[in-house]
């Protein structure tokens, strides 16, 4: 579930797009730890929405702090590229994790 959250937030999807990308695309699939093509969902697009309400806002600093330990300072750019579009884009701003919290819920 956490990777699908972190696909949905990096590709700027709703849950029940992530969803269908996960589906259709293998490298998504690679990303959540699979070795083999899938042609099932890896689940309904409403346990995106109760596994974000279980963590909630302390669980998703966590995770968002994890990120930043493994991946160090392109976790906050990665973040930042996924929330801008073009027509917004301002590269001198990294997001808190409160901003990034209500973007994914």
């Amino acid at each position: 579930m956490v990777r699908l959250l972190i696909l949905k937030q990096l590709e700027n999807l709703s849950d029940e797009q992530v969803i269908l990308q996960w589906k259709r695309n293998p490298y998504y699939q690679a990303f959540c730890g699979l070795s083999e093509f899938q042609q099932s969902l890896p689940c309904h697009s409403t346990e995106l929405v109760k596994f974000r309400q279980r963590i909630g806002q302390d669980g998703f600093e966590r995770i968002f702090q994890m990120s930043i330990t493994l991946h160090g300072r392109l976790a906050p750019i990665l973040a930042l590229y996924s929330r801008v579009n073009s027509s917004q884009r301002n590269e001198s701003h990294i997001p808190d994790v409160q901003s990034l919290y209500f973007d994914i819920f």
